[in-house]
């Protein structure tokens, strides 16, 4: 199959070709859970270690609520803090465009030690590397994260069917702070840009499976969460925090808010007898945190995401085509 990719394919298109990476690169060794967010490999009797690798290329690099810095640290540290494992220290890489501002690059570094500081998560390691100018469009960072967990604290554990699904945030704000820098339109929106470290160590005992919904958004991770457990899950649209700028801006842009990226929100699978506690204790850290649908069925032969709108049901499908370039 021939896939034809654009800056801003969607997850559809994106999985595909991951899934044609796979046929060629098949030795895993004894590491687990080599197509989720992290990757686990277990080292002695109660002791793992997580792994993740990311890289950045995004357009405007500055933004309201961040720059491209803030999106490396925190999207990293995040990719390991869903799977239950806090991170150990980060490596990162730089390639550079010949004639990039030393300005602009000390404050994406001045952002990446902030956030490391605040975290206590060092950068360990990296690689700096500049391209002839014209053949690079500014700046792209690379990153890994490393951390070691116990069997317990990784989070995942079996959906059941009356789980309740949990976002920790409201919807579509980086996207729309990243857009309103780009098209130049006023907005008071800022980019959702955070380490998840207090909300996920507060509720990771409590949770069964956690994503956050950077590319392809919501729509993505819930429909990557229907195909892991051949699950029907139902969202009520009534019930997902989003807020009325965004609403209006995404509007506005002709697009739709389930599929744009956040960098500071996550999604959760909760039992329904340990819902409502979670949520409490989430609204401490995000009063827009919300209870939007839950599992309807495990095992169907055909999983999918249903979204409860004012007239009725439709399929909420996984994002595919070109959904935003470059905001994550």
């Amino acid at each position: 199959m021939n896939i034809k990719l654009s800056e801003g394919s969607g997850g559809r298109e994106m999985n595909s070709l991951v899934r044609d990476f796979r046929k060629i690169l098949k030795v895993t060794g004894e590491w687990k859970h080599t197509d989720n967010d992290a990757a686990i490999v277990k080292i002695n009797d109660d002791e793992y270690v997580c792994m993740t690798s990311d890289s950045f290329v995004v357009d405007p690099i500055f933004f309201p609520g961040g720059n491209i810095g803030d999106l490396a640290f925190c999207g990293t540290v995040n990719d390991l803090l869903v799977m239950g494992c806090y991170p150990k220290g980060l490596s990162l890489s730089f390639v550079i465009e010949e004639g990039f501002p030393k300005k602009d690059l000390d404050k994406i570094l001045e952002s990446i030690q902030a956030w490391s500081k605040k975290t206590t998560i060092p950068i360990v390691t990296g690689d700096t590397k500049v391209m002839e100018k014209g053949k690079l469009d500014k700046i792209i960072i690379n990153t890994t994260a490393v951390g070691i967990c116990t069997k317990e604290e990784i989070i995942d554990r079996e959906v059941e069917r009356g789980d309740k699904i949990i976002l920790s945030g409201g919807l579509g704000e980086h996207a729309v702070a990243l857009l309103s820098k780009r098209f130049d339109y006023e907005t008071s929106i800022k980019s959702d840009s955070a380490p998840l470290v207090e909300e996920l160590t507060m509720v990771k005992k409590q949770i069964k499976q956690a994503k956050d919904p950077t590319r392809g958004g919501l729509a993505a991770t819930l429909n990557e969460f229907a195909s892991k457990y051949n699950a029907i899950i139902e969202i009520d649209e009534t019930s997902i925090p989003i807020k009325k700028e965004v609403k209006s801006v995404t509007k506005l842009l002709g697009l739709d808010p389930y599929v744009l990226a956040c960098e500071g929100r996550f999604v959760c699978t909760v039992g329904k007898d340990k819902a409502d506690d979670v949520l409490k204790e989430l609204k401490v850290f995000n009063k827009d945190a919300a209870i939007i649908g839950e599992v309807k069925e495990i095992k169907s032969k055909k999983p999918e995401v249903l979204l409860l709108t004012k007239i009725g049901k439709r399929i909420l499908h996984e994002p595919s085509g070109n959904i935003v370039p470059r905001i994550c």
